[in-house]
């Protein structure tokens, strides 16, 4: 995979890279081609149609081998002179395994399972190139259809939302799917493109224009950029006789090739069987008694395979762009009352809305919750699962199924008569899959707090905003990160201070932490440390932290109330999010050797940390309670799935 090169060898090595040769810097390369025995198997099955949840399913029929695809796929660069290797569903689980590879073909791979979404995610932010050639990632693998039983991943029943079509995925495409549509007598060409891609392919073939062109019916996919991203098209839909869908279908408007950046990595994304039109004279263990001849109704073999070298070509070039993932959402109420209904029950109304600012998507939970003094959840609150926000402000979407915001209005009936005092409205999102449970992938990432209060005798209650902490001014950089944090409720401040240059100890930092991943204190967890006993202050906040891998024992004692150093804060974060990432750093002071050298790694892929300007991370340096503000908040944003 790219790196980053920093060193004076590395970039000797990234000198000689590029004065080889083509030819030569295609043998230096690492190309993978994902060969998926889920996706073989999955194309091998039939299921039968019916309904589920009122829903049509339709028979799943026997389609033609996805193995020939990946072997043309495989066939193909090795003959254009990469260095090429199978790559399997087993190396998908894990991101250093991954990561040694300058880029990775996948040919029809519709299985992967959340974790090996996951990791081809952060691969590609790490700086990898992917070239996705048809359906992507859409089936989960852990659900493949049983015999006898009808197939559901049409429904996308996991995923809930056409914006999240690809689940975690779907952030480094930059759009969103529109719908698979059936195309009669159809062709496919450049548009007055000027992307490298399309210039090396009409130059090398001679002419302007790429042709590929299908004389009988055939499945598309059809994807739409979203308004500020990435995603170039490269080849468009540009005629055809026939369609099932002409109210959505329109010639010229929808790629059928995009190219994509994210993060420090390329894509090419292709929504067309563009191995169906590429003639591969090879013996080889082709599966059904087929071969490796073009489809004898396509024609475009020679501008297929040109274009399909370039495509490689382009992700594994070195570069030097960078498109950040922009996590950004904003929540606001309004219109909010409490008062006491005909009933005599107290009642609280308001409306929330909650826009996606960002160039990701983002789903998850929106939560009311009213609590007391103590921080106690006083009734029962309101929640709505939003299953898709898209990264995208407009409103002439093909289906008007695109939304970048929500807003609702509620109410919630108080158990009996709200005693008189003051009380704290909580309004939250909380990121994640609907039916995932996992504690580093279903947190709260912004909320909203205001205060309600209620006098004694009064029907009425009176809303405000919330204070906030005395010493931490709108100036201070870490304002908003604080601000945010107080009304998740993770950081809670003394006497309305936080004393923002305070050291961080360990103990507040596990504590922050657990807060943050909304894992409650164990009584049960233990800590067989030198300096602690169970009962004193903080043992049970240690003791589950340390279950988590948040906290360690340094020489036999947990050291609660020393400073957190840096190195340790990176363990904690990484541990208790499970985060990955995986680039060349450029910090003088953290070698490889280094016990924590994996984690701080992981803090710079992505972007929760920069280092200090000499390049140093100092590791054994302390944390401020308002740094650390920063670090936690940067990792909310930097690791929804």
């Amino acid at each position: 995979m790219k790196k980053l090169c920093v060193s004076f060898f590395l970039l000797c090595t990234f000198i000689v890279i590029a004065s080889l040769s083509p030819t030569e810097a295609k043998a230096a390369q690492k190309i993978g081609v994902v060969f998926s025995e889920s996706s073989e198997k999955y194309a091998n099955t039939t299921h039968p149609g019916g309904t589920y949840k009122g829903q049509a399913v339709s028979p799943k029929v026997d389609y033609s081998s996805t193995y020939n695809k990946e072997l043309k796929a495989f066939l193909l660069y090795q003959q254009q002179g990469f260095q090429v290797e199978k790559i399997y569903e087993k190396d998908l689980n894990n991101l250093e395994n991954l990561s040694q590879y300058d880029a990775i073909v996948f040919a029809y791979t519709v299985m992967m399972n959340h974790q090996q979404r996951e990791n081809v995610k952060m691969y590609i932010r790490n700086g990898g190139g992917a070239i996705f050639a048809f359906q992507t990632a859409r089936n989960e693998s852990a659900k493949f259809p049983k015999p006898g039983q009808m197939d559901l991943s049409p429904l996308i029943y996991d995923v809930n939302s056409w914006v999240m079509e690809w689940d975690n995925l779907t952030e480094v495409f930059h759009s969103r799917f529109i719908d698979d549509i059936m195309l009669g007598n159809s062709t496919i060409s450049n548009v007055n493109t000027v992307h490298p891609i399309i210039q090396h392919t009409t130059k090398e073939l001679g002419k302007s224009k790429i042709s590929l062109t299908k004389t009988d019916q055939d499945w598309v996919e059809i994807i739409k950029p979203w308004q500020g991203g990435s995603a170039t098209p490269l080849l468009y839909f540009s005629d055809y006789n026939s369609t099932d869908k002409p109210k959505t279908m329109k010639k010229n408007e929808f790629g059928a090739a995009h190219a994509i950046e994210y993060g420090k990595g390329r894509v090419v994304q292709i929504g067309f069987k563009i191995y169906d039109y590429i003639d591969i004279d090879t013996k080889a263990d082709w599966q059904d008694n087929e071969n490796g001849a073009a489809y004898s109704t396509t024609h475009g073999d020679k501008d297929a395979q040109v274009f399909m070298k370039h495509a490689l070509n382009w992700i594994t070039e070195n570069h030097n762009g960078f498109v950040p993932r922009r996590y950004n959402l904003s929540l606001y109420s309004d219109s909010v009352q409490g008062y006491v209904a005909p009933s005599g029950k107290f009642v609280f109304y308001s409306t929330v809305t909650i826009k996606n600012n960002g160039n990701v998507p983002a789903r998850g939970t929106l939560q009311v919750e009213i609590l007391d003094a103590n921080d106690k959840v006083v009734g029962k609150g309101h929640e709505r699962y939003i299953p898709g926000l898209a990264a995208d402000a407009t409103t002439n979407n093909a289906d008007q199924k695109d939304i970048s915001s929500h807003t609702e209005k509620y109410q919630i009936f108080m158990p009996g008569n709200l005693a008189a005092g003051t009380y704290t409205i909580r309004t939250s999102f909380i990121e994640g899959r609907e039916d995932r449970k996992n504690a580093d992938e279903k947190y709260a990432t912004i909320a909203e707090i205001k205060t309600l209060t209620r006098a004694k005798g009064s029907n009425k209650a009176t809303i405000a905003a919330a204070p906030f902490f005395q010493d931490v001014a709108k100036s201070n950089g870490a304002y908003y990160d604080i601000k945010n944090l107080q009304a998740l409720g993770i950081v809670k401040g003394s006497n309305g201070k936080f004393n923002p240059q305070g050291t961080l100890t360990r103990l507040q930092a596990t504590e922050m932490i657990l807060r943050a991943l909304n894992i409650p204190t164990s009584s049960s967890a233990a800590l067989n440390a030198q300096d602690i006993k169970a009962g004193d202050y903080g043992y049970a906040v240690l003791a589950t932290g340390a279950r988590y891998g948040i906290i360690t024992l340094e020489d036999g004692k947990i050291n609660a109330h020393q400073p957190m150093t840096r190195a340790a804060m990176a363990r904690a974060l990484v541990n208790g999010f499970k985060l990955q990432g995986i680039v060349e750093i450029t910090f003088s002071d953290v070698p490889n050797a280094h016990a924590y050298f994996k984690e701080i790694q992981a803090l710079y892929a992505l972007g929760i940390t920069t280092g200090y300007a000499d390049h140093t991370f100092k590791p054994n340096g302390t944390v401020t309670r308002q740094n650390f503000a920063q670090f936690i908040n940067r990792t909310l944003h930097a690791n929804s799935k």
